[in-house]
């Protein structure tokens, strides 16, 4: 992806992977639609738009907002995405304590981690066919695999990770000229990830970028992880 130019838009942008992987595609050249449910708060990211002028555009998103999602994609209309990152997530502060788990938690955590990605890819596919070799990555987890489930708990957040992952693959047969994956970003220093993760943010997002940046039509319907390994379903 190094040259030409790509448009791409990373959504949950304002911190973590998502800032990471901003940072990555504007150093090597790209154009990038950062957004975030609160443009005004994100520092980092108008310091971006300051740094890369023309470069950096900061649109407002929330993925759970019907209304907010058509308006990104009425200021977006006829302009073609050619890389879009579904990154926005949530983790459940129950974690893995079944007793404490609420249908709250279950119905919050489908509705960022599941919902909010098939919504905006639903929203900007027209944005995503009119590119020359659109991409269409979701932020998933090897928490969402049924294999390497071996230690239980984290019920929301694993049942909502897996139905992603369930999405992409069903969308990755049905349009076959948009390569679409899901990535594990690894486990991660962030506000998510905790401070006993082993990744730093600088690793997972310097890993996404370069298998983003090799994936072909061919990786379409892959669950993978930040170093471009296979992860089992």
């Amino acid at each position: 992806m190094q040259s030409p130019r790509k448009t791409v838009l990373i959504t949950g942008a304002n911190r973590g992977i998502g800032l990471g992987l901003v940072s990555k595609f504007l150093a090597h050249g790209h154009a990038v639609i950062a957004t975030a449910r609160n443009p005004d708060g994100a520092r980092e990211l108008w310091e971006f738009e300051y740094t890369y002028p023309g470069r950096c555009r900061i649109l407002e998103l929330d993925v759970v907002e019907e209304k907010s999602i058509k308006q990104l994609a009425n200021s977006l209309k006829g302009e073609a995405i050619d890389v879009l990152i579904n990154n926005a997530g949530y983790l459940a502060s129950s974690g893995g304590n079944f007793a404490e788990l609420s249908s709250v938690d279950i119905i919050k955590s489908l509705n960022i981690n599941t919902l909010g990605p098939l919504k905006v890819t639903q929203a900007l596919l027209p944005n995503l066919q009119a590119a020359a070799a659109p991409v269409m990555v979701a932020i998933s987890s090897k928490m969402g695999s049924l294999t390497d489930n071996t230690s239980g708990g984290y019920y929301a957040y694993r049942m909502s990770k897996s139905a992603l992952n369930m999405f992409v693959r069903s969308f990755a047969t049905d349009f076959p000229d948009i390569t679409a994956v899901t990535m594990h970003p690894g486990w991660v220093k962030t506000d998510m990830g905790g401070a006993m993760a082993p990744t730093s943010i600088e690793e997972s997002t310097t890993g996404l970028f370069n298998v983003i940046c090799e994936l072909k039509p061919v990786d379409s319907g892959r669950f993978i992880d930040f170093r471009g390994q296979d992860v089992a379903w």
